[in-house]
């Protein structure tokens, strides 16, 4: 039974050389299988065996099926290529197989008709007969069925894949290129290196020179611990001549030293201590500063790449609106208002990806920036989680005790100034010549009362003031800071409502109305106008969400840095 496929050969060499395409080519030979399922099945059912007969049937529904498939192609083609637009798919559809029923089934029921005699004769030879008007009968009727069902369905396909995939393969690959620098992390020719956020903070510690300085800061106090015994310079008087006696010969040296008050170098000690408690102090603000100031830029990276995640997506969805809305403008199914729209749209989302594009790149450098790194990193993870919160909303002690240790400061720069009205004690030693006598030494010991004291009055009077600002401060400081945690507790509640609302509704149902608005479109069931609305209202939501988990992670840094 050669002749079988050598009819189905020339079938397809026919189709091609009729439709010169590969596609309605194929289209139209998908009735051949479905016509030989019917004549195997009426075989079944009757009991008849394959033979020759049977075979020559087989060809003959081949041609009445593949009839069937021309005659639909070509009216489909045809009510296309009429008006001065062609009509979409669908419109096709709709209006030619009402019109394509009476003649598809009159055709098969034609045929089908023709062969009941020989179907059911029982005259000499109808044993060659009856195979070959069952084949017909039984493959016509399941095929004419089929056809109107599978020809139209395989007709939507291939030409609505033309309409969402006409991207060419150089534009596609240099997509795929262009997506592969960016998540690379490949900037200004330079590889970034990621890092966890862990590694992140320890770089920042070890580089950052504000932690340098807080610390040279303490150092430089410790060694003002020596400037504590202030004394001034050691009198050295030389004296020669007529001293007490009657000969001009006589001389004498002297060496004085004053001491100044005893409480004043013991206060000046207590003030170094204070500023050094109050340096450690700072560092350890600076150290929570840092990794604060890390975890911002942390948070803020996944910020802007889930910005430009969305973007992206957002964008390659208004790329293939474009386009749709283009071939549906030629076809005259669409407007001239929701073409321009549909180009606004991609204008838009292209100018907006392409700002996301730079946001992420300044996020790598202020990420690098707050590490203090000689090479660029970029954070490891780039999923968009959220911070833990801590329960625990009690006032930093390292703020409330910086501010104390200020106060603290002032008040003792104002006993200093306070021990300058005690008396200044002082010592010396004399050696004289006096002829003729040698060798007369005396000791002294003196001790000095402040009489004019205005201008040290005047001094522990801005001291006095001193140490009130700097308690008034210290006081609205811990105020202010008190507010602060109440603000951002009140900013992460919420926060956290918003995320609630976004993970438990909003971004499910976006995702659903997204699925439903790109289905609708592609089986022409919605207008360009509804589905922009779709997708602003999807955009909309997911950069709510990004926006309220971003918001979210700020206020849990910013407490952190407040409490504990």
């Amino acid at each position: 039974m050669i002749v079988i496929p050598v009819a189905l050969l020339l079938i397809l060499l026919l189709l091609f050389f009729a439709f010169k395409s590969i596609t309605y080519t194929l289209v139209v030979f998908s009735t051949v299988p479905l016509s030989l399922i019917g004549g195997i099945i009426a075989l079944w059912l009757r009991g008849l065996p394959f033979s020759i007969s049977a075979g020559v049937g087989f060809i003959a529904l081949f041609g009445v099926a593949v009839l069937n498939g021309i005659l639909m192609i070509n009216h489909f083609n045809s009510m296309r290529k009429e008006g001065r637009y062609p009509l979409s798919t669908n419109r096709i559809i709709a209006r030619s197989c009402p019109h394509l029923l009476r003649p598809v089934f009159l055709t098969g029921l034609v045929a089908s008709l023709g062969f009941v005699p020989m179907a059911i004769a029982k005259s000499a030879g109808a044993e060659v007969q009856r195979p070959l008007a069952t084949v017909v009968i039984g493959g016509l009727i399941v095929s004419t069925i089929l056809t109107l069902l599978i020809i139209p369905v395989f007709y939507k396909m291939v030409n609505q894949t033309n309409v969402w995939k006409r991207t060419t393969w150089w534009k596609r690959l240099f997509g795929l290129v262009v997506f592969g620098i960016c998540c690379s992390g490949i900037v200004n020719g330079q590889a970034s290196q990621p890092v966890s956020l862990p590694e992140a903070i320890e770089e920042a510690l070890v580089r950052h020179p504000r932690l340098k300085v807080a610390t040279m800061a303490i150092d430089r106090s410790k060694a003002a611990r020596a400037e504590s015994w202030d004394l001034p310079g050691m009198n050295v008087n030389y004296a020669w001549g007529q001293l007490n006696g009657e000969v001009r010969t006589d001389h004498q040296w002297e060496v004085s030293q004053s001491l100044g008050s005893l409480l004043t170098p013991f206060y000046k000690n207590a003030l170094v201590s204070q500023q050094i408690t109050s340096g450690t102090i700072y560092r350890e603000m600076v150290k929570k500063e840092i990794r604060a100031e890390v975890k911002r830029s942390w948070a803020y990276y996944q910020y802007a790449y889930q910005l430009h995640k969305l973007y992206a997506e957002q964008n390659e969805l208004a790329e293939r609106l474009q386009k749709a809305a283009k071939l549906r403008y030629e076809q005259g199914d669409i407007s001239l208002l929701e073409h321009n729209m549909a180009n606004t749209v991609a204008a838009e989302l292209r100018s907006k990806l392409m700002l996301a594009v730079e946001e992420e790149q300044l996020a790598i450098r202020r990420f690098t920036w707050s590490c203090y790194s000689d090479q660029e990193l970029i954070p490891a993870d780039t999923m968009l989680t959220l911070f833990p919160a801590s329960t625990d909303q009690t006032l930093s002690e390292s703020h409330i005790a910086y501010f104390r240790s200020v106060a603290s400061e002032k008040q003792i720069a104002l006993r200093i100034e306070r021990s300058r009205f005690f008396p200044e004690i002082s010592v010396g030693y004399v050696r004289q010549k006096i002829a003729p006598l040698t060798g007369l030494n005396s000791w002294m010991a003196a001790i000095s009362f402040p009489v004019f004291f205005f201008a040290q009055q005047s001094r522990t009077r801005q001291a006095r003031a001193d140490v009130a600002i700097a308690r008034t401060e210290a006081e609205a400081n811990v105020r202010e800071l008190s507010n602060k945690i109440t603000e951002l507790e009140n900013v992460l509640r919420r926060q956290a409502e918003q995320i609630r609302y976004y993970t438990a509704g909003a971004l499910p149902e976006a995702d659903q109305l997204l699925k439903s608005a790109q289905i609708m479109f592609h089986e022409s069931e919605t207008d360009i106008m509804e589905f922009v609305q779709s997708m602003n209202s999807v955009r909309e939501i997911r950069r709510g969400y990004i926006d309220a988990v971003y918001q979210y992670n700020i206020a849990v840094l910013e407490l952190e840095l407040y409490t504990r």
